[in-house]
């Protein structure tokens, strides 16, 4: 398995930071010696925070995110208002981590720059990604045009979670994981720690 994989999400707000903090504190606790980052936040370093308290402190705020913009907007946009470009080149800790889990910023097109959005940069590095939807109502019609952007840049997706089950109901919640499932042949699922048993046995068959 790839030792870094790309949190995304088919929408801002979607539930990444919850996500990737319970699934570093999930493999963690299962002996995966399991790291996250967002090199990229605006507006608040709160997830930043979050994602360091998963780690039980072992990166420091600046490790786990070191570009930072005020304002809390796209990027691009963050970064003309502050006179400031946007840094592409990445230097993660890999190596320090079974596994790396990079969360992304915003949805999977978020302009980072004029000419690169998160896509665009996550298909560079040849991240595979995790997609982070919402459970309910909407969610088939954004997963799938974020699954179908994925593809068209040869990028692999690892699997898709839906979050926010609780709020969306169990039942719709497994209607629409399994009709994802059908329509994009994709490992696709509703439990945290079914994905992330799942993400340890590739780690350690």
């Amino acid at each position: 398995m790839n030792p870094t994989v790309f949190i995304t999400g088919t929408d801002t707000g979607v539930g990444k930071t919850f996500v990737t903090a319970a699934l570093v504190r999930m493999l963690r606790a299962a002996g995966v010696h399991a790291g996250a980052v967002k090199p990229i936040a605006t507006g608040s370093r709160d997830d930043a925070r979050v994602l360091r308290a998963a780690m039980d402190g072992e990166l420091t705020q600046a490790e786990i995110n070191p570009v930072f913009f005020r304002r809390p907007l796209a990027p691009m946009v963050a970064a003309g208002l502050e006179r400031k470009r946007v840094p592409l080149r990445t230097n993660l800790p890999t190596k320090r981590f079974d596994l790396l889990l990079v969360e992304g910023i915003g949805g999977w097109l978020v302009p980072l720059t004029t000419r690169v959005t998160v896509a665009d940069w996550v298909a560079r590095h040849r991240w595979p990604i995790i997609i982070v939807a919402r459970a309910g109502l909407g969610t088939i019609n954004h997963t799938l045009l974020t699954v179908e952007s994925a593809q068209r840049r040869g990028v692999r997706i690892t699997a898709i979670v839906l979050n926010d089950v609780d709020k969306a109901g169990v039942v719709a919640a497994r209607r629409n994981a399994a009709t994802l499932r059908r329509l994009t042949k994709l490992p696709v699922f509703v439990s945290l720690k079914v994905l992330s048993e799942a993400l340890r046995k590739q780690i350690q068959p």
